[in-house]
């Protein structure tokens, strides 16, 4: 028991450090649906640049296994001047992008749920323009809808950041976070048996 103790207290003290050295992790808003929920995360873009993460629901089935067909999700980006949006090339549906602000994806494929969490369904790249003014703040209004799941909305914030500050992450920063990294992967096996987490996948 104390050893598992100790196991846990380094694996959270390591996450903290790793928490601290990337910066924070920006959550948006959830839907509470039936048979389907959603979760609608933030995201921040670099002045000039290209968000790191696709810009994408999460979406679970809250009515356990289940497949369901004709699934779609639109995005009105509003609110924010230089940011665009434009489809993603490893959310494997097909986008139509009406103009710079707006992209609708159907999915030709079945929709599973397996117990799992559906991370960055359908997903949209975020850019920023050099014209971007870091600081401003806009909003992503998702729609996500599939043959018998009536349609829902969400809400994603798109945040303008410094050009270097979310880009990726070398020099002294990537040490410390690459001996973090080596910690967390000695322990990990341990760790297993301490705690289950969700399993997430993506798809393709």
């Amino acid at each position: 028991m104390a050893r598992a103790m100790a196991l846990t207290g380094v694996l959270a003290t390591a996450g903290v450090l790793i928490a601290t050295a990337m910066g924070p992790v920006h959550a948006g808003g959830t839907h509470q649906g039936d048979p389907i929920s959603a979760a609608f995360p933030d995201i921040d873009v670099p002045v000039g640049g290209t968000a790191i993460d696709p810009l994408g629901p999460s979406l679970w089935s809250t009515k356990g296994p289940a497949t369901y067909t004709g699934a779609k999700v639109s995005y009105e980006l509003n609110g924010v001047a230089g940011v665009s949006i434009a489809p993603s090339d490893i959310g494997g549906g097909d986008c139509d992008q009406p103009s710079a602000t707006r992209v609708v994806c159907t999915d030709p494929r079945p929709l599973s749920f397996e117990g799992e969490t559906i991370e960055q369904y359908l997903p949209v790249v975020v850019k920023a323009a050099k014209t971007a003014e870091a600081g401003d703040t806009g909003t992503v209004t998702i729609t996500f809808s599939a043959k018998g799941v009536e349609a829902f909305t969400g809400t994603s914030k798109v945040r303008v950041v410094e050009g270097e500050e979310r880009l990726p992450v070398t020099g002294s920063a990537a040490g410390t976070i690459g001996g973090l990294g080596l910690l967390l992967l000695g322990a990990g096996t341990a760790g297993v048996l301490i705690a289950r987490r969700r399993r997430a996948r993506f798809t393709a």
